[in-house]
């Protein structure tokens, strides 16, 4: 299943590379890290998973540490989120679905999310806001939630990973809230709806969220971390241009402001198309795009992505998930990683990583392989 390989005497942590690349430094190799998170619970579900990785905390980094890949996701978060009594929250699983009810004084709201076995994940099939009638309740949620500083196990996890990597911060998913309807709350067939027929009660929604996000900030400025994520599933042909700059920049703009002014870096986790949105994340002030996902998955070649980023933000990804399957070559695979390291030379401002995350038929010896060309190349 692959094995630790040793560093060379004096080299540089995953940990120390990738916060050289995050303070414009230039470090010894290029830093590699993944996402493993969605290998890792596919197999442990399906029972193909090696012993030695099984245990949530010390499996989960073993694992990273014998594919020599830097970890970084999922910590705690840095804050802690509860409703209070006006706002009750029931879960039941019925028929491979699991379905969430959240009633409150102004109406109530259902989810519903389809189990995937096949693929390790689920899928949702009904959307908590469905109308306009909807947003009362939305609204209601944010107005009531209690917030707390959850620290302690966010620098528990933090030091757990060592010089294997680092806790990445991450703050509401998702951060702005026209991509919380996009994503979870709505779909996005609801949500142009809803800024056709009803968008003062949507802005007025999308006020109230981003009101109950302050705390919340508060925390994050405050807390043990360099770096923050804002983890929005960007993906430009869907967000579209017009929306993301109407809804998405003034708001992040704000946020980054905040956080930077804490001495904290940003990024954003754009895994999907990047051509309608790089230059606006540049633009919003971001220090870096994770995720970056290059063709034949994204809309842009690595070489277009570097031309656009060109030193004004920092590039995390440049390996398409998808690419880890076995239904691609081993040759592919392999030149793409070297193709995706001569398009970011060390010094570029660039971290090696999955975009998004390594799938559950992925084999291990793959993930390992990066590693063994990372220190003949980067």
């Amino acid at each position: 299943m692959g094995s630790t390989m040793g560093a060379p005497q004096g080299a540089m942590t995953e940990r120390e590379r990738v916060f050289a690349v995050l303070r414009g430094d230039i470090p010894d190799r290029t830093p590699w890290y993944g996402d493993l998170s969605w290998w890792h619970s596919a197999r442990l579900r399906a029972g193909s998973l090696p012993p030695e990785f099984a245990d949530a905390e010390a499996g989960y980094l073993r694992m990273h540490q014998a594919a020599g890949v830097g970890v970084y996701l999922y910590s705690p978060f840095i804050w802690q989120q509860a409703y209070d009594e006006t706002v009750a929250a029931e879960v039941s699983v019925e028929d491979g679905l699991t379905i969430t009810t959240v009633r409150t004084p102004v109406g109530e709201v259902r989810s519903a999310i389809r189990d995937l076995p096949d693929s390790g994940t689920g899928a949702y099939v009904e959307h908590f806001v469905k109308s306009p009638d909807d947003l009362p309740v939305v609204r209601w949620m944010a107005e009531h939630q209690r917030v707390a500083p959850n620290y302690e196990a966010f620098s528990r996890c933090d030091a757990l990973w060592g010089d294997q990597g680092f806790a990445c911060a991450l703050s509401p998913v998702c951060t702005a809230p026209l991509q919380s309807f996009l994503t979870r709350l709505a779909g996005l067939e609801t949500t142009l709806e809803l800024l056709a027929e009803a968008r003062p009660e949507l802005e007025r929604t999308f006020a109230a969220m981003e009101r109950a996000d302050d705390p919340i900030f508060a925390i994050i400025a405050d807390g043990p971390c360099l770096y923050v994520e804002f983890p929005e599933n960007l993906s430009a042909e869907i967000t579209g241009r017009r929306l993301m700059r109407t809804y998405c920049l003034p708001y992040w703009r704000t946020r980054i402001q905040q956080l930077h002014d804490a001495g904290k870096l940003v990024g954003i986790h754009n895994d999907g198309t990047l051509r309608g949105s790089l230059d606006l994340l540049i633009e919003a002030g971001f220090d870096v795009v994770e995720s970056a996902t290059p063709a034949p998955v994204g809309d842009m070649s690595l070489q277009e992505i570097s031309e656009t980023a060109s030193g004004r933000i920092i590039v995390w990804g440049g390996l398409p998930g998808a690419l880890f399957s076995p239904l691609y070559a081993d040759a592919m695979f392999e030149d793409f990683v070297r193709e995706a390291l001569a398009t970011f030379p060390r010094g570029s401002g660039f971290v090696l990583g999955v975009a998004d995350q390594v799938p559950p038929d992925a084999r291990f010896d793959r993930v390992c392989r990066v590693r063994e060309i990372v220190d003949a190349c980067g």
